[in-house]
């Protein structure tokens, strides 16, 4: 299947089962936060000694959903957002439970682009792995562009080899939903190709609808 194909069944599922999916998401919700708020206590350390101290701290993330919980954290604290989806329908989601202030893009992450060096920190939860692997290597290197020098990269990845497909997933009436990864040394080996320095790389255990699923989690630079 092309990888334009891929990706649009994957929105079309998310579309379908946007709501949905919101709930299923509540139990993951302390993994995220818990993450999220590593890479901002990272980020606060590089920045603390600058002069003069950088007054806002700018993040993109990929795959935003309905911008809860992790969107809305991180504005708690703060930080400017742009936040995109490849869903309409999480992005009207996203319009509910977020402030004005928060950019969202709707639309196919492999389309977006931005000026060089314009993020403090990209943030992709749940969602990079959606992607073919030869589309996950060429985001992780526009990724690695639009950060600033010594920005940095928070996600989660498949935790083992993995491609597969899944129609109806979440009760979600159309589309067809697409996971793909290398597991755990050859995603790190992938970044380290492409020019990051891995500062996490974690296995977590999550339970979903009754089953073990493990995620990799990665904090690179």
């Amino acid at each position: 299947m092309e990888s334009n194909t891929i990706r649009d069944n994957v929105r079309k599922a998310y579309d379908s089962m946007a709501e949905h999916y919101l709930e299923w998401t509540h139990a993951s919700h302390g993994t995220r936060l818990g993450y999220i708020q590593r890479l901002l206590d990272l980020l606060e350390s590089q920045h603390k000694d600058q002069t003069p101290p950088q007054q806002t701290l700018h993040a993109l993330e990929l795959g935003c959903g309905a911008g809860v919980p992790g969107t809305q954290f991180l504005i708690s604290k703060g930080i400017s957002v742009t936040a995109n989806d490849i869903s309409s329908a999480q992005i009207s989601l996203a319009r509910t439970h977020l402030p004005s202030s928060v950019t969202l893009i709707e639309g196919d992450m492999m389309d977006l682009e931005f000026p060089a060096a314009q993020f403090d920190c990209v943030i992709a939860l749940y969602s990079i792995f959606h992607l073919p692997r030869d589309d996950q290597r060429t985001m992780l290197q526009r990724i690695r562009g639009w950060l600033k020098p010594g920005g940095l990269f928070l996600g989660s990845f498949a935790a083992g080899e993995l491609e597969e497909k899944e129609k109806a997933w979440l009760g979600a009436t159309d589309g067809v939903m697409h996971w793909a990864g290398w597991g755990v040394e050859q995603t790190c080996a992938v970044f380290g190709e492409l020019g990051w320095e891995v500062l996490v790389k974690e296995v977590k255990t999550e339970i979903e609808d009754g089953k073990a699923i493990p995620f990799l989690w990665v904090m690179a630079r």
